[in-house]
């Protein structure tokens, strides 16, 4: 019974009137986390980390602030307005930050679900295209996502994915471009493929596969040339020696 009324009197005193707010940042970045106005009257004030892990401590009556381990040198304190900013900040810093005041109760006067984000990597916009039948196939990968679409010479058909709701890959159609597009909270990267090289009849249209094959065709051809005319050159010259010298020669 007495553990009971314990309970009931902390779910009491601790109480909020605040709504959790989502913030994402990227690795690396700062980020500064306000809190209500006006506050109550208070003797101490806190910020904590996912419910349990003092992050800072204020003590009113010293006008004095103590960071903890955690985030000891990458914090900074405001004592004007109470607000916490964190620095340098890592993906392991990822979770729920709420500021809560002590005085003749406990009341929470802030609270973020922040969230550290590594930037995204740019994705790879390829194509393939079948001349004899017209068909295009545009593909849109990161090392975690892709996305296929058909194509035609005026549009594709916009195709999207998505990892855990917040990480998304797109192929869409912009005036005469296609884009794929790769975005998280934090970050968006793309690539970028002209409409009129999808256009089966432009004799420049040609599948990146076929492409090498012809460059690599058109570089065999031009090497094949330029040894038979250094072979010529130099036959050329030997003759031309051994007629002066040797006034005969036989090659």
């Amino acid at each position: 019974m007495a553990l009971m009324l314990q309970l009931i009197f902390t779910l009491f005193t601790l109480s909020s009137n605040t709504e959790c707010s989502d913030v994402f940042v990227s690795v690396g970045d700062s980020v500064q986390l306000h809190t209500q106005e006006p506050l109550p009257e208070f003797t101490t004030f806190i910020w904590k980390f996912n419910k349990t892990e003092k992050v800072l401590e204020y003590l009113k009556k010293y006008n004095d602030a103590t960071a903890f381990p955690r985030l000891k040198d990458r914090v900074a304190f405001n004592n004007e307005n109470y607000s916490l900013t964190l620095k340098n900040l890592q993906k392991t810093d990822s979770g729920l930050y709420e500021a809560i005041v002590s005085g003749q109760k406990d009341t929470e006067v802030a609270a973020y679900n922040l969230s550290v984000w590594d930037p995204v990597e740019a994705p790879v916009l390829i194509y393939q295209l079948k001349k004899e039948t017209c068909n295009i196939t545009v593909s849109c990968r990161t090392h975690h996502l892709s996305v296929n679409s058909s194509c035609d010479k005026k549009t594709c058909e916009e195709r999207k994915v998505s990892a855990l709701g917040l990480v998304c890959l797109s192929l869409f159609v912009s005036s005469s471009s296609i884009i794929c597009n790769h975005s998280n909270p934090v970050s968006w990267k793309m690539d970028i493929l002209e409409m009129e090289k999808l256009d089966c009849s432009n004799e420049d249209a040609v599948s990146p596969s076929a492409g090498v094959s012809v460059c690599l065709l058109k570089i065999v051809l031009f090497s094949t040339a330029l040894i038979l005319m250094v072979s010529a050159v130099i036959t050329v010259h030997v003759n031309s020696y051994c007629y002066t010298v040797n006034k005969s020669c036989i090659m």
